[in-house]
């Protein structure tokens, strides 16, 4: 059974509408793909009891994937040859071009559509987690990184 739809930070779309490359491989069994910008941000208090300001930290970017099981087995491939895990890989790039389709007058979906890249760089893998969930007919597995940066073009 063919995958109909991929899950893009949490939106559907439809396969024909998305390409995803990891590693410069155009990748095909990929059921979802996140990513996340997070700053961190603390409140300054100086005198009294309310704050006076807001102090700025790091920015911090992660991204999780999730792949059939026989793309997972292909994607670790390399590091399964030399006695290691997908873990073990040295920071790779993720690019992630999609469309979305236009809703026009009458709720009607154009077939004009704007299209988006987003590029995400430097990505680690920092765990494995293998399953599968319910409803789902076929095993996964997820992978979940740090990123060095994620840009929107």
């Amino acid at each position: 059974m063919s995958q109909k739809s991929i899950l893009i930070n949490g939106k559907i779309h439809d396969w024909t509408d998305v390409a995803v490359t990891i590693m410069g491989v155009p990748v095909s069994g990929i059921t979802s793909i996140n990513w996340k910008i997070d700053k961190e941000k603390e409140l300054q208090y100086g005198s009294g009891s309310a704050p006076h300001g807001v102090g700025y930290g790091h920015m911090k970017y992660s991204c999780n994937f999730e792949l059939t099981l026989a793309q997972a087995q292909e994607f670790e491939k390399a590091a399964h040859n030399v006695g290691k895990d997908a873990t073990n890989y040295a920071p790779f790039l993720i690019t992630v071009q999609y469309a979305e389709k236009k809703i026009g007058e009458g709720n009607v979906i154009e077939q004009s559509w704007d299209s988006h890249t987003v590029v995400l760089t430097d990505v680690d893998i920092t765990s494995i987690d293998a399953g599968q969930a319910d409803g789902n007919k076929k095993l996964t597995r997820k992978y979940t990184a740090i990123v060095g940066r994620i840009f929107f073009r």
